[in-house]
């Protein structure tokens, strides 16, 4: 029985919790007349989500002009509250301490049914969903109403998402040289930190949404056999994952942004895998690139939602 329950990536030092990517955060139960808590996005307009007894439509947002929010409840009846950073892991932290209760702190058990793993760029971060047009900024980009994130949620899963716009499995724009990706970062607090993450609990379920940034960046590297190289850097990055979850299922996703030229290499890459692994599957999303800089739109996040609990639940009880 636990008290506190964190999801995704962080540290805790001086009693605070420091989180790192987006859709991480801190959950708790209480029987109390009112919550109070010390919340500290950085930078200021980061901003973060509070969701009560699990509602997620009725997640309330704030940012760092709100550096305190206060709940008060009309009963003292056991109340869930989840805090959860919204911004991704490429511009922002989440701080949260100092949480005082008038009433009480409950021991709540808090097992999942599946511990389920992400790794995903632009599209899992929530990348500019928030707006049709303009430059995506902190405001736009929403981790917790993309795709992926309410799924899981939804599901009532425990996960650990690590995604960053811009980065792809093995080749990146934003870092140097450019044979750079999130599979030399998998094991750290996130793709700008050099801190090891520790924690190899097992994981039931590992979805991979990685591709577009890798075949724009490939076309960038003068070296030979660049779609090889992406084939067997997926393949490494599914066998050290499963070095400690030998039974656990791979979901390879992609179509978010309607990237048809992107789909030969995932399709291949699959067609590649399959074989080895029995227990990797693929799904194609009829996505939308309305939103900021050809992303999808908000709108669609929600209707992938709904597509990807149902795909996970069907491969689950396989």
């Amino acid at each position: 029985m636990e008290q506190f329950k964190t999801f995704g990536r962080y540290t805790f030092d001086d009693n605070k919790y420091i989180f790192y990517n987006g859709g991480s955060g801190l959950s708790f139960c209480v029987s109390a007349k009112s919550v109070r808590v010390s919340v500290t996005p950085k930078p200021k307009n980061s901003y973060y989500y509070v969701i009560i007894d699990k509602k997620y439509d009725n997640k309330m947002k704030f940012n760092g002009k709100n550096p305190v929010f206060s709940i008060g409840f009309n009963d003292f009846e056991q109340h869930y509250i989840d805090i959860i950073k919204a911004n991704e892991s490429n511009d922002s932290q989440l701080e949260i301490s100092g949480i005082q209760i008038d009433g009480g702190l409950l021991n709540y058990d808090f097992n999942h049914k599946y511990k389920v793993k992400v790794y995903g760029d632009s599209t899992v971060a929530g990348y500019g969903i928030l707006a049709h047009k303009g430059v995506p900024s902190r405001e736009t980009c929403d981790s917790v109403s993309d795709f992926c994130f309410k799924a899981l949620y939804q599901l009532g899963y425990d996960f650990d998402i690590f995604s960053a716009s811009g980065w792809g499995l093995v080749f990146s724009d934003y870092t140097e040289p450019k044979t750079v990706g999130i599979i030399d970062y998998k094991d750290k607090l996130c793709v700008h930190s050099d801190v090891e993450f520790k924690d190899k609990n097992k994981a039931d379920l590992l979805i991979i949404s990685l591709g577009t940034n890798d075949y724009s960046y490939i076309k960038l590297e003068d070296s030979k056999n660049r779609e090889e190289r992406f084939k067997q850097a997926y393949k490494q990055l599914i066998d050290d994952e499963l070095k400690n979850n030998k039974d656990m299922k791979i979901l390879m996703v992609y179509g978010t942004l309607k990237e048809e030229n992107v789909y030969p290499l995932i399709e291949s890459t699959y067609e590649y895998l399959k074989p080895v692994y029995p227990n990797l599957y693929i799904h194609k999303f009829d996505g939308d690139n309305s939103g900021q800089e050809n992303h999808a739109y908000v709108s669609k996040h929600n209707k992938m939602a709904i597509e990807l609990k149902k795909v996970i639940k069907e491969i689950m009880q396989k």
